[in-house]
């Protein structure tokens, strides 16, 4: 999927539209810059289709538009005349823009993503009159994916609007090597680096070992979303609990606890040792794999997407060789990495007339044909991840999901245990600095204070959601409490799941 990962989550500010934005109106600069992103920006696929009585599908995943249109769109198509789909491919900023313009001018597509929405909860954009639901017209009760659908997630009111086509068994750390440069370097890749100090020590050697251009590492400072989530993962491979930095005995922010202080200082050592890309401070994401592809470093920390992303604009240097490690822990003793179940990726629009065909197109993302055809595609694991054992894959991604199987675990969701915290952040304010932001200061010598930086953050992330719980109560009769945030029978070995909800 590109540089779009962070990225789809719930966490505030990651994106360039905010939760409140998108609830409450944007400015008019906004909006004129997202019209020119919907004349200019973007790939539109599947030409010549009339517009006005196509299917309008839109979405951000640049590696699956050969798998979309071959595997789904067009033999749907041929079974079903009259029926045609339009889908367009947009970068994640100008998606989420888009659909604030479309929104706003009753245009909105059919089907499309929730990329670029700043982190709003689905169920606020439900309340708010977004979509429609799918569950009567196609039979997602009984599909592959019914036992990972979520209250508060992908079901709410009894009604089902979407369903999760991916796995929530992933994250977005995972150390992908360059398998020429660590045997430039005489690096045995097989001799994987199970700690940071064993990371730290291939990524001195490569830099030692190669060309005076090519270093062990790169990591993309330019993208605070991106260091937003490499950290979490750090911290949670240091022992944080997980998803949300909540401890769930108490329902407390720790953003400046230890683990979290470790991993910025931990990419703080990685910058000491001159090992990280000198020109990684004005990369993003995709900027850092054409530098990673090209030979210029090793190591790039990201997600199973990464060779999907390879395969389609850098093909070259899946050739010339990949590889792939478990994330490293501090210590040779492992922690898990914690993920939320998998949200909806798609959804139907309220405005749509064509609510009945999206929800067949929906259904067909969920059976084995589809799912084996999506693992081909290397991008998020399928959502029946066992599928990637007999896909056609490059080992390396085979490698990646089966470490995802091992390393992370699902966690709680406090909108799926108590409905109103949706609203909560929906009213929660976005933070600045926040935890990316925070993270680049550091790592580009704005600032040193890690600590402080962290603990500040954390108490004015507490404060609002305090404010937001006391305003919701107040002005919309929500029961909710920091109880909310608290799930004492959490046990950290295992996945949180739905029975648990109910038993805490």
């Amino acid at each position: 999927m590109g540089s779009h990962r962070r990225i789809l989550g719930t966490t505030p500010g990651v994106t360039g539209v905010s939760r409140r934005q998108f609830l409450g109106g944007t400015s008019a600069a906004v909006l004129a810059a997202a019209l020119t992103a919907c004349t200019g920006g973007g790939q539109m696929s599947r030409q010549g289709q009339a517009a006005g009585n196509a299917l309008q599908w839109w979405d951000q995943f640049r590696p699956l538009t050969k798998m979309l249109e071959s595997d789904l769109f067009t033999p749907y198509e041929q079974s079903h005349a009259g029926v045609t789909i339009e889908r367009r491919q947009m970068d994640l900023v100008d998606l989420g823009q888009a659909l604030q313009v479309a929104r706003r001018s009753n245009q909105m597509p059919d089907v499309h993503s929730l990329a670029g929405l700043g982190g709003v909860s689905p169920a606020a954009l439900v309340s708010e009159g977004w979509f429609q639901p799918v569950g009567k017209l196609a039979d997602f009760a009984g599909s592959p994916v019914a036992d990972r659908l979520y209250d508060g997630i992908h079901r709410f009111n009894g009604e089902i609007y979407s369903i999760p086509p991916f796995s929530g068994r992933w994250h977005e750390a995972v150390p992908w090597f360059n398998t020429a440069l660590l045997k430039e370097a005489k690096v045995d890749a097989e001799d994987e680096p199970a700690t940071w100090d064993d990371l730290r020590d291939v990524a001195r050697r490569v830099t030692k070992g190669t060309a005076d251009d090519v270093y062990g590492m790169v990591i993309p400072l330019k993208d605070p979303a991106y260091l937003e989530a490499l950290v979490n993962r750090l911290a949670m491979a240091a022992g944080a609990p997980g998803p949300g930095a909540i401890d769930w005995a108490t329902g407390a922010y720790v953003f400046d606890s230890q683990p979290y202080i470790d991993a910025v200082e931990f990419l703080v050592s990685l910058q000491k040792d001159k090992v990280v890309h000198p020109a990684s401070a004005s990369m993003g994401p995709r900027d850092a794999r054409a530098r990673w592809a090209a030979g210029q470093a090793a190591i790039y920390p990201w997600g199973a997407w990464f060779i999907g992303g390879l395969r389609v604009d850098e093909p070259q240097a899946v050739e010339r060789g990949v590889g792939v490690w478990h994330i490293p822990c501090p210590e040779s003793t492992r922690n898990f990495i914690y993920s939320p179940p998998q949200p909806g990726t798609f959804w139907v629009s309220s405005q749509s007339k064509k609510a009945q065909p999206a929800a067949d197109l929906l259904l067909r993302m969920t059976t084995k044909e589809f799912q084996l055809k999506l693992a081909a595609a290397m991008d998020q694991p399928p959502a029946l991840a066992e599928v990637v054992q007999e896909a056609e894959v490059h080992p390396a991604y085979r490698q990646c999901v089966a470490g995802f199987q091992d390393d992370v675990r699902i966690g709680p969701v406090p909108e799926v245990g108590t409905p109103g915290v949706w609203q909560v952040l929906a009213e929660m304010r976005d933070i600045k600095p926040n935890l990316g932001d925070i993270v680049q200061s550091v790592l580009t010598g704005a600032n040193s204070d890690v600590g402080g930086q962290l603990r500040r953050y954390k108490d004015q992330l507490s404060a609002e959601r305090e404010r937001a719980i006391k305003a919701v109560k107040e002005d919309k009769g929500v029961e909710v409490s920091l109880d909310a945030w608290v799930f004492a029978n959490w046990d950290r070995k295992k996945d949180y799941e739905q029975q648990d909800y109910a038993d805490r």
